[in-house]
């Protein structure tokens, strides 16, 4: 009797933690805009399943949880593939669970599809991305591991607007390989977080077909370096970001956009600012807006200051910049993906894609581009009357033998 009741208490244990696990799993998918409680049961939803990276072990077993109630052949080879390369054992256990329940309503995979999941297991090939830095460059390693258990790496500095710019590749024992990702931090500020290695390949070949650098003797090898690592051209495939997080339209998504400037408070874009030569036409008249000599009360200074970064705003991502920024802010997307912050993942992605479609606002009229215009062009006035009263400073020195 008293076995039978701990048997019992244990199994309510063990289902109490599983139940939990799936709970926390559901809201780990919801945070990153995928909720599994309103997905309809289709081909199209497991798809967008497929291409989803899930963001915790939990979330992995809520998906697999998901796929047994969908009666689709496509659910049972998914959950194939995810056996395939599950290391996790409740993982496991839940896909086992959901198989047997497809199984019990008729859904059968033949053998040979059941082969063709290999295609999804885990790769030995690696990737890694850094943040983008104020100028729009992003440090990209494709890592590829050797029969001998050591690394190749080829490694490049990428740029929006400039394409490769510079290129590097060697081998790295891989005992060494972790130091070699904590000296790149600890030298030179740059956190390296793992990342999709397809993508990193993608990213830095079609940097170089772009690339204005060709002459430079790094990126003139780039070539050399990345035939020693694959023979084969990357594959074209989108930022990986947009399936991690769902796949929704975030372009007029208003809860995202409006308060969008709050990503510039992220220590790796607080340092970002306009390229001096779109600032150019409208320093002046920031600085005449600000700086005025007539008077005028405090209300009405901040009112031509605003005018001054809406028109500046508006003109500057009129043009070019708003693709620019449309491709750094994807970029930075994915990194705050991989570095877990998905809600900072969603504000960028949401800005990337109302400058890239274009969305109900005008783009020069978000708050992300309106207050880095503002930081910008703030930046630019300092920076002028700096430079004024050093050269001030400097008139009113006499010097020695001088009248």
């Amino acid at each position: 009797m008293t076995t039978r009741k701990r048997h019992s208490r244990e199994l309510e244990k063990k289902r109490e933690s599983r139940d939990a696990a799936l709970m926390k799993g559901t809201d780990d998918l919801q945070q990153i805009g995928l909720d599994l409680e309103s997905l309809e049961a289709s081909v199209e939803s497991v798809g967008r399943l497929a291409a989803l990276s899930p963001p915790s072990a939990e979330a992995g077993q809520a998906m697999a949880c998901w796929l047994g109630f969908a009666d689709l052949p496509e659910a049972a080879e998914l959950l194939y593939a995810m056996e395939s390369k599950a290391t996790d054992k409740d993982l496991k256990r839940e896909i086992r669970r959901s198989l047997f329940r497809l199984e019990q309503h008729g859904v059968v995979v033949k053998v040979a599809t059941r082969a063709a999941a290999p295609a999804l297991v885990k790769e030995t090939d690696r990737g890694f991305l850094s943040p983008v830095d104020a100028r729009g460059d992003q440090v990209v390693w494709f890592v590829k591991e050797e029969s001998s258990g050591d690394y190749s790496v080829l490694s490049g500095v990428v740029s929006d607007r400039r394409g490769l710019v510079e290129a590097d590749a060697g081998r790295v024992a891989r005992p060494a390989f972790r130091d070699l990702v904590e000296k790149t931090h600890h030298r030179f500020g740059l956190r390296m977080l793992p990342a999709s290695a397809a993508w990193c390949d993608r990213v830095l070949h079609e940097a170089y077909k772009r690339s204005a650098h060709r002459r430079n003797p790094g990126v003139s090898r780039f070539p050399a370096y990345r035939m020693e690592i694959s023979h084969q051209l990357p594959e074209a495939i989108p930022c990986p970001v947009r399936g991690l997080l769902g796949g929704e339209d975030l372009r007029e998504r208003m809860d995202l956009l409006d308060s969008s400037q709050r990503l510039l408070e992220e220590q790796e874009m607080a340092g970002w600012s306009l390229d001096p030569e779109w600032l150019e036409p409208y320093r002046e008249g920031f600085r005449e807006a600000t700086e005025s000599s007539l008077v005028l009360s405090r209300f009405q200074k901040e009112e031509r200051a605003d005018r001054a970064v809406r028109d500046a705003a508006s003109a500057i991502f009129g043009g070019e910049a708003s693709q620019v920024y449309a491709l750094r802010l994807e970029a930075m997307a994915y990194y705050f993906h991989l570095d877990k912050r998905a809600g900072q993942a969603l504000h960028a992605l949401a800005v990337s894609s109302a400058l890239a479609a274009g969305t109900l606002q005008a783009p020069g009229s978000l708050p992300f581009t309106l207050e880095l215009t503002r930081r910008s062009l703030t930046a630019a006035a300092e920076a002028d009357r700096a430079k004024r009263h050093e050269e001030r400073g400097v008139s009113l020195i006499v010097k020695p033998g001088e009248p």
